[in-house]
């Protein structure tokens, strides 16, 4: 049941995080680096924790994304890539701890 709550209100936030970002973004304003990095940050430590899979988290990115700009990330891309304002980056390489990546 705690568990339940606590995966309610990490994917709420990340709702209104992203709804945040989205929304910004289509007004034109400049999103900072340092806020999406954080974004992902987010995002990926509740991947970490298995608070939520990835999939569920790209399945919620969409969904906000066709809230609030009436269209699918795919769709969005195509018609202005330069206005994309997420990276796919690979953290595979960082899954493995620094002292093993380094010897």
């Amino acid at each position: 049941m705690q568990q339940e709550i606590q995966q309610e209100r990490f994917t709420e936030e990340v709702a209104r995080r992203l709804r945040q970002l989205f929304t910004n973004s289509k007004l034109g304003m400049q999103i900072p680096v340092v806020e999406r990095h954080r974004l992902e940050g987010f995002m990926q430590a509740g991947i970490y924790l298995g608070i939520n899979s990835k999939a569920e988290l790209v399945q919620l990115m969409e969904e906000i994304h066709i809230e609030v700009f009436g269209k699918t990330i795919a769709e969005h891309k195509a018609e202005a890539p330069h206005a994309w304002v997420f990276e796919e980056i690979d953290y595979s390489p960082y899954e493995t701890p620094a002292y093993v990546r380094n010897q």
